[in-house]
């Protein structure tokens, strides 16, 4: 008897391994969804004294520059817990799933009249960076301007002494320490050196940060910092070398494509020189092209009339979001002012990824062990995700438990725009899943406990975001021998 009860039980095996697996479609939809990292970003530096920011859109990502003098209080001390309360904490205080994207800042011309000061002790408060670099041992010169081609007054290290090098890269070493791989974290910019951390001093040729100091900076977070995305301001040679590093274009869109793209130029265009998109990567680091597929393009739009395009011109601004793939643009931009909802909305939809779950294949039927599944990820945004979700399925009983999850271990950030993403994996059911009939669902959630979880772009969906696919019968191996196999 006990043969044949095992005999039945390879039979069952056999035949649920060998069962042809069922077919889920679920409609493409195409409601407004807010997923994290991607869409407009929001002013955050100064998010607690300002009293918060005007939400018109939906934003979940905040720009928060990140001063070198309030961060290191002494050599190798760093404050990194009195930064988080002080520019962090708030925000996520009122948004608990707000997203930072962070720049480290030595020269913020105007930084008593931006309020990025407002933790600076001591006077002198143009001096974005701490005091102990100008004094001994290390010496670093500094120069106080008045204007540097109309941004002033500030005061600029000398980027280029041999004394400075060195503490830019421990800070970075830090900054790596504390924050790669976070994922509150937007992306990292590269900043530090230069106007605003963005590697220029227009107007004062004469401190401007050198190739030397560039490539040293730039190697440095490439090296350090290998899991948050990294941003810097221009795709020249020098700042960008052939490292993977991608763009925040904060002359958007004047500086983004060839000034004849379109027939009438965008408003301020300019496309002769690196400081442009386009030209850079024709004429000067071709190879960083494709750097969005790996880090994220984003840019902002400072002048009224580079905003007001955004309205005025909306199937353009589309297509540059999606000709050099940008994932989010802000603080600066149209999204700031209210109602211009009907082009801000579809603009904020292309930005990013935008993920359909087009196929899932299942078994229809299945006794616990192991068995095979596979799906199919559309992306029908302008980049790809940059962050660390997986595709999950779970089995949902009729009170509405989940009774078994499976995740894909395939990475989605492999999913690009336009190309089909393929996903198998080999699961196990276990025994204590009893017999009966299920829901099968399917969802992005984050890897890190607490954080947002992606909504697909798919129908229809529960209250907890999840994709309904269809029933799954679970089959009682007992039931076999029922009649006369026991």
């Amino acid at each position: 008897m006990a043969s044949t009860k095992i005999l039945g039980t390879l039979l069952l095996c056999a035949l649920v391994s060998t069962a042809r697996a069922a077919s889920f479609t679920p409609a493409r939809s195409s409601d407004d969804l807010r997923n994290p990292h991607k869409g407009y970003m929001h002013w955050g530096t100064t998010f607690a004294s300002d009293g918060g920011v005007d939400d018109h859109y939906g934003s979940r990502i905040f720009h928060v520059y990140a001063p070198w003098r309030e961060i290191e209080t002494a050599d190798q001390v760093f404050d990194w817990a009195g930064f988080e309360q002080r520019h962090l904490t708030p925000i996520s205080a009122v948004y608990p799933d707000a997203t930072f994207v962070l720049r480290l800042v030595a020269d913020y011309p105007e930084s008593s009249a931006s309020g990025i000061d407002n933790y600076y002790t001591g006077g002198q408060n143009e001096r974005d960076y701490p005091l102990f670099l100008e004094q001994a041992p290390l010496l670093i010169p500094a120069t106080d301007y008045t204007s540097c081609g109309g941004d002033g007054p500030g005061r600029a290290l000398d980027w280029n002494h041999v004394n400075l090098r060195p503490q830019l890269e421990q800070l970075i070493d830090a900054l790596d320490a504390r924050y790669d791989g976070d994922p509150r974290i937007t992306a990292i910019q590269v900043g530090l050196l230069g106007l605003w951390g963005e590697w220029h001093q227009s107007g004062c040729p004469t401190l401007e940060p050198g190739t030397a100091v560039k490539q040293a900076v730039r190697n440095r977070y490439a090296a350090a910092v290998t899991t948050t995305p990294l941003q810097t301001r221009y795709p020249r040679s020098a700042d960008v070398g052939s490292t993977e590093i991608a763009f925040h274009e904060d002359y958007f869109p004047s500086f983004t494509g060839a000034c004849n793209l379109f027939p009438t130029p965008m408003p301020l265009c300019s496309s002769s020189g690196n400081w442009n998109l386009e030209w850079a990567f024709a004429n000067e680091s071709p190879s960083a092209r494709d750097n969005w597929m790996r880090n994220p393009v984003s840019g902002e739009s400072p002048f009224a009339s580079q905003k007001n395009v955004w309205v005025t011109r909306q199937a353009d601004i589309e297509s540059l979001i999606r000709l050099y793939h940008f994932s989010f643009l802000g603080p600066a931009g149209k999204h700031q002012e209210s109602g211009f909802a009907t082009a801000l909305n579809p603009i904020r939809r292309t930005l990013g990824y935008n993920l359909h779950l087009d196929l899932v294949e299942f078994p229809g039927s299945l006794a616990p062990g192991s068995f095979n599944a596979s799906a199919t990820l559309n992306n029908t945004g302008s980049a790809p995700l940059y962050h660390n979700f997986a595709l999950r399925l779970e089995l949902i009983d009729g009170a509405g438990v989940s009774r078994w999850t499976g995740n894909f271990a395939q990475d989605p950030r492999g999913s690009l725009p336009g190309v089909a993403f393929n996903l198998t994996q080999a699961f196990t059911l276990p025994a204590n899943v009893a017999a009966g009939t299920y829901s099968l669902r399917a969802s992005l959630p984050a890897m890190t406990a607490g954080r947002p979880s992606i909504v697909l772009q798919s129908a229809p969906r529960d209250s907890a975001a999840r994709v309904i696919l269809g029933t799954v019968t679970v089959l009682d191996s007992g039931n076999l021998f029922a009649n006369g196999f026991e």
